[in-house]
């Protein structure tokens, strides 16, 4: 919101996750300093994947109590069964359909999301929505080749960094301090990391930033690999505090089975730490092994533990100049061109 360019203007239909917010009435909130319209369309909270019905679902029903309040030239939705609803409830001039991974890999082993059950019915809606809409944007490159091949707009995008949140530290931390960041669920393979901990020598760190539902399975691993006073949980914190978190370490690890262009990366490496991932944590090949990370080939913890070390080698300098023309203030106004 704070990049959008001054001739847009962008209000918001979304979810509330506190439980204080009026259904079906637009309020003006302020997210990091801007005044942004915000309508609640339901109640939930979106790090429950404990759920028996799916978050879209009563997503949907909030659009069908509310469509006649969600009126607009343009309208952006960021899941695909959203956008058939938007296409069929509110029939806008422009639908812009925001992709954030491959969406076969919402299919993918271990993914929480419920289409895993319905692949077929997934790939149908993908072929009768993306045409329909008037652009699509899709914030991974493996994503975007595969959905060239139908008749709609497609586009690739990176994700991007605030330079106002994750900038680099006057002085960068050791290698030694390890970070993640991400939702502690199936797709982000939690346990993986503390594997990785447990073939590290003792003077590794590693604090995970997030929380969700396979925080207790990671404590309990950690204690059963006798790591568990070298593993910090900080559960989920302000934006503001990731950044000086990202700033008080010097490595990053991504252990996912699966992301889009995920902008934990991007903002990891703005802050100067150097990324240790797997192939699928970062698809895009923004991590180049020894220019501003490590790749790597497998998912052994052995295999991580040995690049993390490895890390150490690379200048975090390196890092930050390797994401410099993924600042927000580049970015934004391309990803909202056709708006």
């Amino acid at each position: 919101m704070r990049y959008c360019p001054p001739n847009i203007r962008l209000r918001i239909a979304g979810v509330d996750a506190v439980g204080n917010r009026p259904l079906g009435v637009w309020t003006t909130e302020e997210i990091q300093g801007v005044e942004v319209e915000f309508l609640a369309l339901t109640r939930l909270d979106a790090g429950n994947q404990r759920r028996l019905i799916p978050h879209s679902i009563r997503m949907l029903w909030g659009m069908i109590r509310f469509r006649d309040r969600l009126r607009s030239a343009t309208v952006q939705t960021h899941r695909v069964e959203l956008g058939a609803a938007a296409q069929l409830l509110l029939s806008p001039p422009k639908h812009v359909q925001f992709l954030h991974i491959d969406g076969k890999d919402s299919l993918a082993a271990g993914s929480d999301s419920f289409w895993k059950y319905l692949k077929f019915g997934y790939a149908s809606l993908e072929r009768h929505v993306l045409p329909r809409a008037s652009d699509v944007v899709v914030f991974s490159g493996q994503g975007a080749d595969r959905l060239s091949g139908l008749d709609a707009q497609v586009r690739f995008s990176p994700t991007w960094f605030d330079p106002e949140i994750a900038f680099p530290p006057q002085v960068f931390s050791p290698a030694t301090r390890v970070l993640m960041v991400a939702r502690i669920e199936p797709p982000k393979d939690p346990l993986l990391a503390v594997r990785v901990m447990a073939s590290l020598p003792d003077e590794f760190t590693l604090t995970v930033v997030g929380d969700g539902t396979l925080r207790r399975a990671m404590e309990q691993e950690a204690q059963r690999l006798g790591v568990s006073s070298r593993i910090t949980f900080t559960g989920a914190v302000p934006k503001e505090r990731v950044g000086e978190l990202m700033r008080e370490h010097g490595t990053m690890i991504m252990t996912s089975h699966y992301e889009g262009f995920p902008r934990a990366v991007v903002e990891g490496l703005a802050s100067g730490l150097r990324v240790v991932t797997t192939q699928g944590g970062e698809p895009n090949g923004l991590v180049v092994d020894g220019k501003n990370g490590r790749r790597a080939l497998g998912r052994s913890p052995e295999e991580l533990a040995a690049l993390v070390q490895s890390a150490g080698d690379i200048a975090p300098s390196d890092a930050v100049d390797s994401v410099s023309y993924l600042s927000a203030p580049r970015v934004v106004a391309e990803v909202l061109r056709t708006t």
